[in-house]
């Protein structure tokens, strides 16, 4: 029996999944960091164990499956019933109900023919065998597969995933409070011109990494690196990634000279000292650790600032690497970014990259250059040119240091981003989409009726044409639990709601000496509005 319970967005996703089990075989699972994964994938697997059914969870690094098999043991999930298929190992026993395997490991050997459900953590990450093994469950099997990802963003996933559950956002869990805020400064922008291309499993394309690591080890932008935190830094807890190994060992010596205490981390660095560097870390006796895409996963330590070392166009690497400094910590205020390659002002900040569908532009299988994606013109932050702070769109003067930029000064040229999050076509709407959106008006419809402010259900038919340019002709009334998309949807449409009735009281108030029963009506309605949009978070939780 399990020793936790589920938390907003994980009783989301258990809802989505059992909704749709019955109508597919293969699921992606939208889980980004602070959402509490390992935590779903435990509730999945108690579920499973608890009717004699067996799970595979298969974790992309042998480094986690014991951190792994720690977090279910925690949890609950009975140890005795945990088996590990990695080398040797002495717990591996194949009749165990839990199995615990590396991707790498278990792509060497004979898949199990005794399973019932396939579990893949960070499933974004390519491996050929695993993505046939998908393809053969879903299709020629009754044994179902959940994949796990806090970036679901590869180019194959739509081919062998068949639904994508999305129980919440980045941006949901900052205002939350679940992840933390963040503020980006952007010091220093290398030129990249001329840097090739090359294609990875983990990160798709991406910059060279050797022609990147001769641009960014210039003493310059070393040394801005070690000076901007020094500046700027506070002293904070801090990673920094870089491109390669010279890279990082590079950085690491400039931060010692100025008598910082930073310790270098790579794929080469043996387990037991990263657990050691980890060590020091946490205690404070290290102040950075800079390392080589390494603090990737299974990263959870304290941190409070981050040092963007390696410039990137992959949305994947982007958010990997920022969202290690997203979780909370007692007593922290917010996360520092300090990005130093210029990824800020091509992919924008991280919770404003999402993705309403699966990618299907490949099948996974080719080691081919990424397919050309359309061009979107898009708002992203724009640099202070005094203070360096990041600027969110659309804000003119800086918030940091009050800056007002000189005419001319801050004017949008190229705001194309090297991937685009959305097609430029509409986005065209099933019946299924068009089904749940019903469902999800009439859960809120629901929530009101309890809280003593009913909406009608003229309101709701309002509010699903205003959406779709339909009546709900043919849709089941049955409610759903209201989801991001649809929460957002409403609280739009009560602010515009809230701003029409405050403008017709300003204009009654203008035209009438004294306040009529009408006035006093709309202002009533008004401030209604105003407390639905302050509430709807509230519906989310």
């Amino acid at each position: 029996m399990l020793t936790i319970t589920p938390n907003f967005a994980q009783e989301r996703a258990l809802n989505m999944l059992r909704r749709d089990w019955k109508q597919y075989n293969s699921f992606m699972v939208y889980s980004p960091t602070g959402s509490g994964k390992t935590g779903l994938a435990s509730f999945i697997t108690d579920g499973h164990v608890s009717r004699g059914m067996r799970v595979m969870f298969v974790v992309p690094y042998t480094t986690l499956i014991t951190q792994t098999s720690d977090r279910f043991i925690q949890y609950g999930l009975p140890e005795d019933e945990i088996g590990y298929i990695w080398r040797d190992h002495p717990n591996y026993d194949p009749e165990r109900m839990i199995q615990i395997a590396s991707a790498d490991t278990l792509i060497r050997r004979d898949f199990p023919d005794n399973i019932d459900l396939l579990i893949i953590d960070e499933a974004h990450l390519r491996r050929k065998k695993l993505l046939e093994v998908i393809k053969y469950l879903t299709e020629k099997t009754q044994v179902k597969v959940i994949g796990l990802s806090g970036t679901p963003f590869s180019s194959f996933l739509g081919q062998y995933y068949q639904q994508l559950i999305k129980p919440t956002t980045i941006k949901e869990l900052i205002n939350r409070g679940d992840l933390s805020t963040y503020e980006f400064f952007a010091p220093s922008m290398p030129d990249l011109k001329g840097v090739k291309s090359n294609r990875s499993n983990e990160y798709g394309s991406d910059y060279n990494e050797e022609q990147l690591a001769e641009i960014m080890s210039g003493a310059d932008l070393v040394g801005d690196i070690v000076r901007n935190w020094l500046e700027h830094g506070q002293d904070r807890p801090t990673i920094c990634f870089c491109v390669n190994v010279r890279h990082a060992n590079y950085v690491t010596i400039e931060f010692n000279r100025a008598g910082i205490a930073a310790e270098v981390m790579t794929a080469g660095t043996p387990h037991d000292e990263r657990q050691l560097i980890i060590h020091r870390f946490e205690q404070g006796a290290t102040k950075i650790i800079v390392n080589v895409g390494v603090l990737v996963a299974g990263f959870d330590s304290d941190v409070r600032a981050v040092i963007y070392a390696r410039p990137t166009k992959s949305e994947i690497r982007w958010l990997q690497t920022i969202g290690r400094g997203l979780r909370t910590a007692p007593d922290k205020d917010t996360c520092l970014i300090f990005d130093h390659s210029g990824s800020v002002h091509r992919l924008g900040f991280p919770d404003a990259i999402e993705y309403g569908e699966l990618p299907n532009k490949s099948d996974g299988m080719k080691d081919s250059r990424a397919q050309e994606r359309t061009e979107k013109i898009e708002k992203l932050p724009k640099e202070c040119s005094q203070c360096h702070y990041m600027k969110p769109a659309g804000v003119y003067v800086c918030p940091k240091c009050g800056h007002k930029p000189l005419a001319g000064e801050d004017v949008d040229v190229d705001t194309s981003r090297g991937l685009k999050k959305f097609s430029k076509q509409e986005r065209k709407y099933t019946k299924e989409d068009k089904q749940r959106w019903w469902s999800q008006i009439k859960y809120y419809q629901r929530q009101r009726l309890s809280q003593g402010k009913p909406v009608s259900d003229g309101w709701c038919a309002h509010t699903y044409k205003s959406k779709f340019g339909t009546w709900p002709n043919g849709l089941q009334d049955y409610p759903q639990e209201i989801g991001p998309e649809v929460s957002n949807f409403i609280k739009s449409k009560l602010i515009a709601y809230a701003k029409v009735r405050e403008k017709q009281q300003k204009q009654q108030g203008e035209s009438e000496p004294q306040m009529s029963l009408s006035g006093i009506s709309t202002i009533l309605e008004s401030r209604d509005a105003l407390r639905q949009i302050r509430s709807i978070g509230g519906l989310q939780q």
